[in-house]
């Protein structure tokens, strides 16, 4: 199974985006992925410069793509999904973090196992005239499937109706009749226990989760 990584790394890491790509890195390499892959930067709203070849030098197997940020981190996933063929992507935003070791090995196994849907560390459940969805700071699926969805993200205001509009790339999967599903240490969940499994996403200590974001860090905000 060829797997690759994508990891956004915005405008050469000004306005704090360096730090957060500081605090992945220190991640990837505390907790070993546990599968072979490949890692994919797209540089977004900059181009590739040698700075950013050498802060994400002490990854293997790691390439850099451009985009002109167009759609900010979903349009950047659209981006990588097109021109990267693989087995299975998996979409990491600038602020996320790997919170244990194995975790591309468990991605990896739930893909084996459930077969194509959607996939994701932390789910909403919906409200508020936002949709039930699975939350585009860490997800996965094939770049096949995800290359299907029929809406373009090229303005910043798009991203929300990908991420939890009506016609959102949770909601449009799910049509398919394909798995959408939480998956944490422990297990994988549904729509309606996506609020529930202890330790998940703003549940108790968090440990349950296989990666984190800003929203998983102190101080805590409600769910978007």
């Amino acid at each position: 199974m060829k797997i690759i990584v994508v990891y956004v790394y915005p405008i050469n890491g000004n306005y704090g985006y360096l730090e957060l790509a500081l605090r992945f890195l220190t991640s990837y390499h505390e907790y070993p992925a546990g599968i072979e892959h490949e890692v994919l930067v797209v540089c977004n709203g900059a181009p590739v410069t040698e700075e950013t070849r050498y802060l994400f030098d002490s990854i293997p197997n790691c390439r850099f793509m451009e985009h002109d940020n167009s759609g900010f981190d979903c349009g950047a996933y659209q981006h990588a999904a097109r021109d990267n063929p693989c087995d299975l992507m998996v979409f990491f935003g600038a602020s996320t973090y790997i919170k244990g070791a194995n975790w591309l090995w468990r991605i990896a196994d739930v893909w084996r196992t459930r077969g194509p849907g959607l996939y994701g560390v932390m789910g909403n459940r919906g409200m508020g005239g936002v949709h039930p969805h699975i939350r585009t700071t860490a997800f996965w699926t094939s770049p096949e499937l995800f290359n299907k969805y029929p809406h373009k993200v090229e303005r910043t205001d798009q991203r929300y109706s990908f991420e939890h509009g009506p016609e959102c790339l949770t909601s449009w999967i799910k049509r398919q009749g394909l798995p959408v599903l939480v998956v944490a240490w422990s297990g994988e969940y549904d729509w309606a226990q996506w609020d529930s499994f202890p330790n998940g996403y703003h549940r108790g200590d968090q440990s349950n989760m296989l990666a984190g974001d800003r929203l998983t860090c102190p101080p805590y905000y409600h769910h978007d």
